[in-house]
């Protein structure tokens, strides 16, 4: 099986990968043809890198291997609280020495940008060059930290399949936008079989992953020394231009400086819904690169010796000497997390799987999702928002009770907007996916880690709760709930 065991006294973890080799494993490596590693965009997983594989820009002149991180598609891992970061960075480390993969390209997208920098600044000689597409804030913003807090409540604990569509939607508002109905479709239906409630530990992490991430420091920055090549979203609310400019900028040991190239998107999803533009810009610039090969030699240098030195130099950036004391032989030694967030982390996932078996299932009895995203009945449900952001409830069961003349007295109230013919914009259909008006994010600034901090605390203290108010208890009946919370309520109400 195409796994990468990873296995150690306080940690397991089992990753999944696949190459575009004739039986999709190391062996088949062409030795003439240089690497390309390709991590894959945040909350999907390998095969979301199909636009690139079956490129033949990319198939015919590179040695392609796609990585599952430990908590996304088919890569198994034990819960903890250390993960971030630093030991997805590990993780890919160890793959290139298990697998004796040589020195390669790097191509990550979004959020793991920063794990691809992280791994140039540890291990330069097993980097060639980083193209990272559409870079995140070094801390999330503040709009979206706040939105991504929201989503991830509604996700994990939606209780009928509207709700869930609708924690899917705002997610899509997010990446992918401006897509096609039909990748819609092919998105939804993924987070419905591999992000359903009853998977929320999964989500949780991934989450965590996202929220929890510190910034880099100038002298890590400075320890990326390979070619870099920053393709970024021009106009995206949630990966703004600002921050793709001020890495480059941070990046001072880069030979000839980082490059950057704007794309005009307003997605976040840039690798799959820009995907030629991005193939294209890929391409040419790996093939401007110093030619290499891919013969799968021994390491020079033995697998624990090597992790000795990176842990050493990661003990010096974070000025905490226990760190290089660890076991090499750890991902999880690579960590740098602080006591407050692994316990939060541990708590937070401890409270997510609670009840997680009898949670919600999007899925028919034979595992496919109950519909189409396409096909739900649009203005049909009170989550549903129009055009003006408001939500209203739909009529037209009653239309034949009511006589055409009472229903033109009827006060008219706020509708979304008419085209020429006079019917409503927002139909339902698979059209209505590019017609829906998003909630635009405010401008923001990232978040501090005191922000964050807060927000740890306030997630793992707040009871989870379902999507609907459940707080409909107020006056005195508050206060007939709160002096006898050991007794029933229908006893109560008796007495």
């Amino acid at each position: 099986m195409p796994y990468v065991d990873l296995v150690s006294s306080d940690d397991y973890a089992a990753i999944w990968y696949s190459t575009n080799a004739p039986a999709c494993n190391v062996s088949g490596f062409d030795p003439k043809k240089p690497t390309l590693v390709m991590l894959h965009p945040l909350f999907l997983d390998s095969s979301w890198l199909h636009p690139q594989l079956d490129d033949p820009r990319l198939n015919s002149n590179f040695n392609i291997i796609v990585f599952d991180l430990r908590t996304t598609g088919k890569s198994l891992y034990r819960p903890t609280g250390r993960f971030d970061l630093w030991v997805t960075a590990a993780d890919l480390a160890h793959c290139f020495y298990h697998l004796r993969i040589p020195a390669a390209h790097i191509f990550a997208p979004e959020l793991f940008s920063w794990t691809a920098l992280r791994f140039a600044a540890l291990f330069p000689e097993l980097c060639l060059s980083l193209t990272l597409c559409n870079v995140t804030p070094q801390t999330e913003l503040k709009s979206v930290f706040e939105a991504f807090e929201e989503l991830c409540h509604l996700w994990c604990y939606a209780e009928d399949l509207e709700s869930f569509e609708t924690a899917c939607k705002e997610l899509i508002n997010f990446y992918a936008l401006d897509s096609h109905p039909d990748l819609v479709d092919e998105l939804v239906a993924f987070w419905e079989v591999h992000y359903p409630p009853f998977r929320r530990t999964f989500v949780i992490a991934n989450v965590n992953l996202v929220l929890n991430r510190t910034p880099m420091t100038p002298d890590e920055l400075a320890s990326v020394r390979c070619p870099v090549l920053i393709i970024q979203a021009e106009r995206s609310p949630t990966h703004p231009m600002d921050y793709a400019q001020q890495l480059r900028e941070a990046l001072v040991n880069v030979p000839n400086g980082a490059q950057l190239f704007n794309v005009k998107a307003t997605h976040g999803y840039l690798s799959i819904l820009s995907s030629s533009i991005v193939n294209q810009v890929l391409n040419k610039f790996l093939t401007r690169q110093s030619g290499a090969r891919s013969d799968l030699d021994p390491p020079a240098i033995p697998l624990a010796d090597r992790m000795r030195m990176a842990l050493a130099q990661l003990a010096e950036w974070q000025d905490d000497p226990s760190i290089a004391d660890q076991d090499p032989l750890s991902p999880l030694s690579f960590s740098c997390v602080t006591e407050e967030v692994k316990k939060s982390q541990e708590e937070l996932y401890a409270i997510y799987q609670e009840g997680a078996q009898t949670a919600f299932s999007p899925l028919a009895p034979d595992g496919r999702p109950l519909r189409k995203y396409s096909e739900r009945k649009l203005d049909e449900h009170w989550l549903e928002s129009s055009a003006d952001g408001f939500s209203y409830s739909n009529v037209k069961q009653f239309q034949d009770r009511i006589s055409e003349q009472n229903r033109d007295k009827r006060r008219p109230g706020r509708r979304p907007p008419t085209n020429g013919n006079g019917s409503s914009s927002g139909g339902s259909g698979g059209s209505s996916a590019l017609s829906e008006q998003p909630t635009l994010l405010a401008p923001s600034e990232p978040v501090t880690q005191e922000l964050q901090q807060v927000a740890r605390i306030r997630r793992a203290t707040v009871l989870p709760q379902s999507t609907a108010d459940k707080h409909v208890i107020k006056g005195s009946m508050a206060k007939v709930i709160a002096s006898g919370a050991g007794t029933s309520l229908q006893r109560r109400l008796l007495r």
